[in-house]
């Protein structure tokens, strides 16, 4: 992992590598256990915050990407572009808004 921090939910550690340009992975935290990994090119860096069910993945690249937060596969639902320049800063979840730092803005976003 290169400046990202995984999270673990139950037994599965989810992250991201600097292989392929920017790899999501799933690994079983008990065993370490690689279970998937998604296409390359994801970015440089990542924020994951672990949302129940699903998570939130933004990268550098200022693309917000929701994905199931499952051992099976890397399975995104939905992606959306959340600033016009470079996303670095982690972002902040609050109740069903989400606060996104880019490089010279903060923005409220809305998760309804």
């Amino acid at each position: 992992m290169y400046m990202n921090s995984p999270v673990l939910s139950g037994n599965l550690l989810f992250g991201m590598s600097d292989r392929r340009s920017g790899q999501f992975f799933c690994l079983d935290a008990t065993t370490g256990a690689t279970l998937w990994t998604s296409e390359g090119r994801q970015g440089d860096n990542a924020a994951i915050i672990n949302a129940s069910d699903f998570l939130f993945l933004l990268n550098d690249e200022a693309n917000l990407i929701v994905a199931k937060a499952g051992a099976k596969a890397y399975e995104p639902v939905a992606k959306y572009t959340v600033a016009e320049s470079s996303t670095w800063a982690h972002p902040a979840v609050i109740g069903k808004r989400i606060l996104i730092k880019d490089k010279s803005m903060l923005a409220l976003w809305s998760l309804e």
